[in-house]
């Protein structure tokens, strides 16, 4: 394999990885909203070769690598009313992103942390919204009859 497939096998490579799907994430939707999360994708790849003579034969010698790192940075959350786009900064960290998460869509977490009780719906008071009311069924006492 001479310098230039090298070269065409790892650009190859990397295509497959530098997709529109790379960059923008897979939307997450739950209690009402939408989190996309942007990534930046930073790539880069080198080869070299060589060729040399020692009296009638030739001689080839050739290499080549890539590397690929990805890294968030923001998340876009869709409600039905807005748009907002919340950078991740570079001196953030996994922690700083939970918090701003957190303070973003508090309703998620509600909904996470209620998952052991029984939930149902109820309608409330302003037309076409619906609410998630946490309740939990008592406990019914052996022999009892309904």
């Amino acid at each position: 394999m001479g310098v230039e497939d090298t070269i065409k096998e790892i650009a190859g490579e990397l295509e497959k990885i530098a997709t529109t799907k790379t960059v923008v994430g897979d939307p997450i939707t739950a209690a009402g909203k939408t989190i996309i999360p942007v990534s930046k994708l930073t790539m880069g790849f080198g080869a070299g070769g060589g060729e040399g003579k020692k009296d009638n034969e030739s001689g080839y010698g050739g290499g080549g690598g890539a590397g690929a790192k990805i890294e968030p940075v923001a998340f876009i959350m869709l409600s039905e009313d807005e748009a907002k786009i919340f950078r991740i900064s570079e001196k953030n960290d996994v922690g700083s992103l939970l918090s701003s998460l957190q303070e973003v869509v508090p309703e998620i977490l509600d909904k996470f942390k209620g998952m052991t009780g029984k939930h149902k719906k109820e309608e409330s008071p302003e037309v076409g919204k619906t609410e998630v009311k946490e309740h939990m069924e008592p406990e019914e006492k052996e022999g009892s009859s309904q």
